[in-house]
């Protein structure tokens, strides 16, 4: 699933922009069609943004009912935007969603608070969502 390549490519200003880590805003729909906002830790993993989210959470049942997701990266006046639909393992080994949350969890906060912050979260099964860009846009980056 992490080895398809998407047809649409970050640019290298973008995936510069995207190296540092911003806090994410993850657009999901519900049943009636309306959106849910979240904001969430992302990564990027060649040109699939990685989110790691609690496996029976609102937005993960929005994800496995429609994967079309949209999610924004804002910081001050900039920001990247992706709409494109999200990939999953149902069966995903936790020890590997976990790991997926704790390389997260480094990335923003280093080594020590990283694992306080993902201790933080408890022990609920998580899912490691990729999101497969089919439209990106981006203002001041």
């Amino acid at each position: 699933m992490a080895d398809e390549k998407p047809s649409i490519q970050f640019s290298e200003r973008q995936r510069a922009y995207l190296a540092y880590p911003h806090y994410a805003v993850l657009a999901t729909l519900s049943a009636d069609g309306s959106p849910q906002l979240s904001t969430t830790w992302f990564g990027l993993e060649g040109d699939k943004i990685v989110i790691n989210i609690e496996k029976e959470s609102l937005k993960a049942r929005h994800i496995k009912r429609d994967p079309r997701v949209a999610i924004s990266i804002p910081h001050g006046g900039r920001y990247v935007a992706i709409k494109g639909r999200a990939e999953f393992d149902e069966n995903q080994d936790q020890t590997e969603a976990r790991a997926d949350l704790i390389k997260l969890g480094y990335r923003y906060y280093g080594s020590i608070e990283g694992m306080n912050q993902v201790e933080s979260f408890g022990s609920a099964p998580r899912l490691t969502i990729y999101i497969i860009p089919e439209k990106i846009t981006s203002v001041g980056v």
